[in-house]
């Protein structure tokens, strides 16, 4: 398919301090003007071969950007492995397969390793948007909430396990909200300056306490928008009545129907690539998905990723070619999925299969009829 950085000592610190600053400050805007090249590079590619031959020599791929980070963590501390491995929680021959590229499977992992390696809020979300590539840590959220708290009041090595013993104190005293009772919608700016006011576990638990229905909402605007996109969009009559049948006709993996089940219950934990397998069989459009990400309060699709440059150019692609005008007679919304079922598998990647799996297991559902 086609489309398309003497005079005394003390002025020289100054200076240098000064040029550091200005140094970060350039790296940082070359980083976002290359992505934003590269972006533009994908939007313009006719074809598969193109992609290959133009993106993927500028992307570095996601397992070996993982495995560096990995070393740098275990360089930058002094680690051992084993040592490594005790403050991660995991064995030693988890870490041996981290550091040959092998990614987490979960969040809380990455949490973990973000703990072992002192990491303060900006630098943990880094690691849990870039490698992990999980939302970043949201105040309103319960367990992130935690999590800040404890990284904000250097813990050191005990950073995990307090975490875990907080968090476990928490769950076994409060109670859930009346979910027909009103709250206070505060901006998340303002929650995250009232968390930065906590200064001992007890006042965290008041914080806790006083902000239950706040931390039941989490998720709501993710929830309500996916909710309406597939109401307003692709349930009807000449289709599919119902988010059930539409999941039988496109032959949707276990685990998305799940999924769907659970953001419909208002209860489900975002990740990415569910995020964008959704997206993809709701027949979203680029700035679609986008959305949906910043709402799970992750960020876009990612350029110098190599597996999203390809869902990029898919999405970009299916734009051009009328794949997505859901106004138009022929439209199809099936048409998206099977588009990116053949070009996926045009490429060997970890990601790829995994990511497939998704879109053409027709295995049934026990929750099927929770829907």
């Amino acid at each position: 398919m086609s489309g398309n950085r003497k005079i005394n000592e003390g002025s020289q610190m100054n200076e240098g301090i000064q040029m550091s600053e200005g140094s970060q400050m350039n790296n940082t805007t070359s980083a976002k003007l290359r992505t934003t090249v590269i972006k533009d590079d994908i939007s313009r590619c006719e074809d598969i071969e193109e992609l290959k031959e133009k993106i993927f020599p500028q992307v570095s791929d996601q397992h070996q950007q993982w495995a560096e980070k990995v070393a740098e963590i275990i360089e930058e501390n002094n680690y051992t492995k084993k040592k490594f491995a005790e403050l991660c929680g995991v064995s030693r021959v988890s870490v041996d397969k981290w550091c040959k590229g092998s990614i987490p499977k979960n969040r809380e992992t990455f949490l973990r390793i973000g703990m072992a390696a002192h990491y303060d809020v900006e630098k943990m979300n880094q690691l849990l948007k870039r490698y992990g590539r999980y939302p970043g840590l949201y105040s309103k959220s319960l367990e992130d909430c935690i999590c800040i708290f404890v990284i904000s009041h250097d813990y050191g090595d005990e950073a995990m396990e307090k975490y875990r013993y907080i968090l476990n104190e928490v769950k076994d005293t409060i109670t859930r909200p009346d979910e027909n009772g009103e709250s206070e919608d505060i901006s998340t700016d303002r929650f995250d300056a009232r968390l930065s006011e906590v200064e001992d576990e007890d006042g965290l638990g008041r914080f806790i306490a006083e902000n239950v229905a706040m931390f039941a909402m989490a998720y709501h605007k993710f929830y309500a928008y996916v909710n309406v996109s597939i109401k307003a969009n692709y349930v009807d009559a000449d289709y599919a009545e119902s988010i059930n049948d539409m999941a039988q006709i496109q032959g949707w993996s276990s685990s998305l129907k799940q999924c769907v089940s659970a953001i419909r219950q208002k209860k489900w934990y975002p990740t990415r690539n569910k995020i964008i397998s959704l997206g993809i069989h709701l027949s979203m459009d680029h700035e679609q998905i986008d959305e949906m990400l910043e709402l799970a309060h992750m960020e876009p699709l990612c350029a110098k990723n190599l597996f999203e440059s390809v869902i990029m150019f898919i999405l970009d692609d299916a734009s051009l070619n009328d794949i997505l005008d859901s106004e138009s007679e022929d439209y199809d919304p099936d048409e998206l999925c099977n588009y990116a079922r053949r070009v996926l598998k045009e490429f060997n990647m970890p990601e790829v299969d995994e990511f497939i799996s998704e879109l053409n297991d027709y295995e049934e559902d026990s929750e099927n009829d929770a829907w």
